[in-house]
């Protein structure tokens, strides 16, 4: 199968070249079929034959050397230069080469470059002679010369402008696929160690109290880093594990908590087939659990994660805890602007992410439209 895709793929491009050539020796080659010679004697399909091979070679050579090299390489007077020399060659050079060699006889005459007077149009007036515009270009013998080398020169350079363009425009988005990728590995490793500390600090409090729990919370690290050093490093996971291990953190955090913490947690919507970065949740739930709760005051959070209408829609509430001096303590950490510069570069105008504060809580609601 792949030997089969590598030839079709190498046969195609041959395949419309000789296709294009075909349609424009076709519409540009004149009574061929007639056997009529120029007006100097030569015959018309010797000369006809050599004009285009000349043309075949100058398109080549344009869209594989002097555009690259010399358009696109900021050398403007070097490429007109070049084009006005292939320009001259193919309507004087040529035919007055092709006389020499066909037409011995005429060694010696004066050469005239003329080709057969251009038909007139349905649409233009009858009468004798040629159009006037048309009598200056068939003076000077470049009118059906001048129309086919236009032709090839404007194929030529502008298949290779557009490819130039398109392979440009890919490598742009290649560059710019392989820096948000960087910058998202960059933000889970800070949010890795984050995690961390928080958990470390929730065993410590369980171990200080003596807390038959701390074994527990052990083992819940343990699973949730897994998750974190393996799901992480995908940039799409299933919906349901990551509903799974935000369940395993909420339980890791909340065995710490005293009697005076209100704890909810709602599930909504089928999450099957569905996915989600890593990690969406879990910040903002840190984040509550941080700066949310407290062993001496009433305090609570509330976490409610829905699926309607092809949109995901995480809220997560929970009060704020007043210090000693009266105010307020809030999140200052790099947890919630991490998940803000993550959520900008997964679902870039696909999100809304609302974030308000007053004096007694701090509500989160995050809303993704689903893939």
């Amino acid at each position: 199968m792949l030997s089969l895709a590598y030839k079709s793929k190498k046969t195609l491009p041959v395949f419309f070249h000789l296709t294009g050539w075909a349609l424009f020796v076709y519409l540009t080659l004149p009574h061929f079929n007639r056997g009529e010679r120029l007006p100097d004697g030569l015959p018309l399909p010797w000369f006809s034959l050599i004009s285009y091979v000349f043309l075949a070679v100058y398109f080549y050579c344009n869209n594989c050397v002097f555009v690259p090299r010399f358009l696109s390489g900021k050398k403007m007077a070097l490429f007109l230069g070049i084009t006005v020399t292939a320009y001259l060659l193919f309507c004087f050079v040529v035919p007055w080469i092709c006389r020499e060699l066909f037409l011995p006889d005429a060694a010696g005459m004066r050469f005239r470059p003329e080709l057969p007077p251009p038909r007139r149009p349905d649409f233009m007036p009858r009468g004798e002679g040629a159009f006037p515009p048309f009598n200056l270009l068939r003076s000077l013998g470049i009118y059906t010369h001048s129309s086919r080398f236009l032709i090839v020169f404007i194929v030529s350079t502008g298949l290779k402008v557009i490819s130039q363009w398109y392979a440009e425009k890919r490598r742009l988005q290649e560059l710019e696929t392989s820096m948000v990728q960087a910058e998202l590995s960059f933000l889970k490793s800070q949010i890795h160690p984050h995690f961390l500390f928080n958990c470390l600090n929730s065993i410590y409090y369980l171990a200080l109290s003596k807390n038959d729990k701390a074994p527990e919370a052990i083992l819940s690290l343990s699973d949730f880093l897994r998750f974190v050093t393996t799901e992480s490093n995908h940039s799409r996971i299933p919906m349901e594990k990551e509903i799974r291990m935000l369940e395993e953190y909420i339980h890791l955090q909340s065995l710490r908590a005293s009697e005076k913490f209100e704890l909810k947690f709602r599930q909504h919507g089928d999450f099957r087939n569905r996915t989600i970065m890593p990690l969406t949740f879990v910040p903002f739930v840190e984040n509550a659990f941080k700066y949310g709760i407290s062993a001496y005051v009433n305090c609570f959070i509330h976490i409610s994660v829905a699926l309607e209408h092809e949109r995901l829609t995480f809220t997560c509430d929970n009060s704020i805890i007043p210090t000693p001096n009266g105010g307020n303590k809030l999140s200052t950490g790099i947890g919630l602007e991490n998940i803000r510069k993550r959520l900008e570069l997964a679902y870039a105008g696909r999100h809304r992410l609302e974030i308000k504060a007053d004096r007694t809580a701090f509500r989160v609601k995050l809303q993704i439209d689903t893939e």
